[in-house]
């Protein structure tokens, strides 16, 4: 398996994800899917427990424009990007689809509600077998709780890394069939957050748009999306492909 930064890339299709997700189901065994974008492959490569997690994770989402263009300049063909909130999306209509059993984890209390009230509307065959806000003291009750539903999916919507380190810290004992963080996902489905129109998503300019309606949260952000560039070009050329 090629990688990107020391970062391993499978190269499917939105498709085929879904395809390999629906398979991690009936296998006996439990999973997790992590999406990635330079951001984290960035931060990565100085937090030693974030590079241990996409190493142990046994689907990383190509989510992120830059992921895609890194794997172009690094001679990988990434067939598409795949964003977190659209195979959220996804999933959701085939939980609806399967009445599976699904625990969401994360975001404001307030923000969570609006999403589950919308869930229960649009996928009435879904089955939520729990749900809790991101902001709690004792993880150990929230980990009980959720291992004792013996879910199907579990989303977990805490942000980056937060939401990967409580995973893979309760791997064992949420004894989920599937664990994915989906960042902002619960925001935007509740309608708290607007994405980008489909035209920028498909220029690749989701980030540019991000960043001039939160220009302050999103310039370190910024500032890590350059240092990604300057390293995989760095890369290139240590490859002789400069």
């Amino acid at each position: 398996m090629k990688d990107i930064l020391g970062v391993p890339v499978e190269p499917l299709s939105f498709n085929e994800a879904r395809e390999r997700i629906k398979k991690f189901l009936t296998d006996g065994s439990y999973h997790m899917i992590t999406p990635i974008n330079p951001e984290k492959i960035v931060r990565s490569l100085k937090d030693e427990k974030l590079k241990r997690i996409l190493t142990f994770s046994d689907l990383l989402l190509p989510d992120g424009y830059g992921v895609i263009w890194a794997g172009r300049i690094l001679g990988i063909k990434i067939p598409e990007r795949i964003t977190g909130v659209d195979m959220f999306e996804s999933l959701l209509d085939y939980c609806n689809e399967n009445s599976l059993k699904v625990y969401f984890l994360g975001a404001r209390e307030e923000t969570l509600k609006e999403m589950i009230e919308k869930i229960r509307k649009r996928y009435p065959n879904l089955k939520i077998s729990g749900y809790h806000n991101g902001y709690f003291d004792k993880p150990s009750s929230i980990v009980n709780e959720i291992g004792e539903k013996e879910v199907d999916f579990l989303f977990v919507a805490m942000g980056s890394p937060k939401q990967e380190y409580f995973i893979y810290d309760n791997f064992d004992k949420l004894k989920a069939k599937v664990s994915m963080g989906v960042g902002g996902s619960f925001d935007v489905f509740a309608g708290k957050v607007k994405r980008a129109p489909k035209l920028i998503r498909r220029m690749g300019l989701e980030w540019l748009f991000r960043f001039i309606l939160q220009p302050r949260k999103r310039f370190p952000r910024i500032l890590l999306l350059f240092k990604f560039v300057y390293l995989v070009l760095k890369e290139r050329a240590s490859l002789g492909k400069g």
